[in-house]
């Protein structure tokens, strides 16, 4: 048996192991855990997600052909709804009103900003249900779209009610006859787009952003265990 007060006694050196006892680490600051801020996740987020998807090109063209089409029942619906005068074809290319005091112009107008006014609505509503997540795309399609389409609208309104003037004269017998109606303020072309991105505006406040997908990454090994006699 050792003198020697500083050598341990076989008790102790039975216990003792070949190496110390690890301290317990906090959570989070294990050498082998990877650290990822948030500002690294939405930056490799960003990294990953292009800023112009294919299906925002889809969803901008689709949406603006079919707002496009709706641009025709439009046009049934103003002819049918629109107050129109009454006029005369005097033959020779020479035309006149019965009521030249007629409020009936004014009001053909107003009906077709609110044909437009609803139709933007609509369709609006429409795209917020079937793409609500692809906004920029969405407001593309309601502001090409709508214009176009409202354009389109007042023209084709125009041709079936018997327009432009000289086709009129040309085409109708001497006597009293329905007057053509034509869009006469030019600024209610706007009312459809406006409305549509109005509305798009609001349902893109009111959307929650898409929950970002993370791939799930493997774990990372532990601290090695210590020998066991």
């Amino acid at each position: 048996m050792s003198d020697d007060p500083a050598a341990p006694s076989p008790d102790e050196s039975e216990h003792t192991l070949a190496y110390p006892q690890p301290r317990p680490i906090p959570y989070g600051s294990s050498p082998y855990a990877v650290t990822v801020s948030p500002a690294t996740m939405l930056e490799a987020d960003v990294r990953q997600r292009p800023l112009v998807e294919l299906a925002d090109v889809w969803t901008a063209l689709l949406g603006t052909v079919g707002v496009i089409l709706l641009g025709v029942p439009a046009a049934f619906i103003w002819v049918w709804l629109a107050p129109r005068t009454v006029g005369i074809a005097a033959g020779k290319g020479q035309s006149g009103l019965v009521d030249g005091t007629t409020k009936a112009f004014v009001g053909a107008d107003v009906t077709f900003l609110f044909i437009g006014l609803g139709a933007g609505l609509l369709s609006a509503c429409v795209a917020a249900v079937v793409a609500r997540h692809r906004g920029p795309a969405v407001s593309v399609a309601m502001a090409a779209g709508g214009l176009t389409a409202s354009v389109l609208a007042a023209w084709l309104g125009r041709t079936l009610s018997g327009g432009p003037l000289a086709h009129w004269q040309n085409h109708y017998a001497s006597g009293n006859h329905r007057y053509f109606i034509e869009l006469g303020t030019r600024p209610f072309l706007v009312g459809w787009p406006l409305a549509a991105l109005l509305v798009t505006f609001v349902v893109g406040l009111l959307t929650p952003d898409r929950p970002v997908e993370v791939e799930p990454t493997e774990a990372a090994p532990g601290p090695p265990e210590p020998p066991t006699d």
